[in-house]
């Protein structure tokens, strides 16, 4: 690395400066790890058919992907980049499993099949999950996720990121480590907090689509369970009621890609309101 890009701070707690801890990137994730909080609330009390457990794994699923959220947080304010983009990739592994679990449930539960081997073996620990392009190939294949699919960047921005994310993990490149050296000056710290955002931001839209698509029951307003949990006959309709938080993501994330929003409101029975 040539001298003159490279200054150290001797001050040992060296904290990040004010332009880059304003950066999007931490709005982006306070407002990410918001809403996997309020959706491990919600989808608690859902039976997740086809496992033997009594509360919805699901819900520590998504308790789990927040507390990684909040990690590369800490990583990425401390300015330890490498780090986060190591989590990133974990988070990119992470909701592949999570949609892939959910899709092989869907599919494979019945009355013949009332435990769903390959599921609840990996609950119970003692399965290993698939390789990424198995999962990939599966998810691309069943009736129930295969029209979805193609609306993603599989194999040109989402594989492109993903293998940028193994570099890091991996530290296939010298300025990659660097990224690690929050005492190091680099003239590019920002452009890798710009990829983070984005990155972050593709593998949130991904995952929220598949979701509003696979199960919408947890982003029901709560109105319907609250009535029915006191007695009470719940009104009319309100069982396709959207919460609050999940018609907010769906605003900011989904709503601008036109594509995967036009099918989310074809087949999702929430009622998502259109605003203009």
């Amino acid at each position: 690395m040539d001298e003159k890009n490279f200054i150290r701070f001797n001050d040992l707690d060296h904290k990040m400066p004010d332009d880059y801890l304003k950066h999007k990137v931490f709005d982006d994730l306070k407002y990410m790890m918001e809403f996997y909080d309020s959706l491990s609330c919600s989808c608690f009390s859902f039976v997740a058919s086809g496992t033997k457990g009594i509360v919805n794994y699901a819900s520590y699923v998504y308790s789990s992907i927040e507390g990684t959220l909040d990690s590369i947080t800490t990583l990425l304010t401390k300015g330890r980049i490498n780090d986060a983009y190591t989590l990133i990739r974990k988070l990119f592994d992470d909701i592949l499993l999570e949609i892939y679990m959910d899709v092989t449930l869907k599919d494979k539960f019945s009355l013949d099949n009332y435990i769903v081997e390959e599921v609840n073996e990996w609950i119970q620990g003692r399965h290993r999950i698939p390789k990424s392009e198995k999962i990939l190939k599966y998810l691309k294949t069943s009736e129930r996720t295969r029209d979805l699919y193609p609306l993603f960047g599989w194999d040109t921005y989402l594989k492109k990121n993903r293998e940028l994310l193994d570099d890091s993990v991996h530290s296939n490149r010298y300025h990659l480590m660097l990224l690690n050296c929050n005492k190091v000056y680099l003239d590019d710290r920002e452009r890798h907090l710009k990829n983070c955002e984005i990155v972050l931001n593709q593998l949130f839209l991904l995952h929220l689509s598949f979701i509003f698509h696979l199960d919408p029951q947890y982003l029901m307003a709560s109105d319907y369970i609250d009535y029915m949990d006191e007695g009470l006959t719940p009104p009319e309709g309100s069982e396709s009621w959207i919460a609050s938080f999940a018609q907010d993501a769906f605003d900011k994330v989904i709503k601008p890609h036109k594509a995967i929003a036009k099918f989310i409101l074809t087949t999702c029975y929430l009622e998502i309101q259109r605003h203009s």
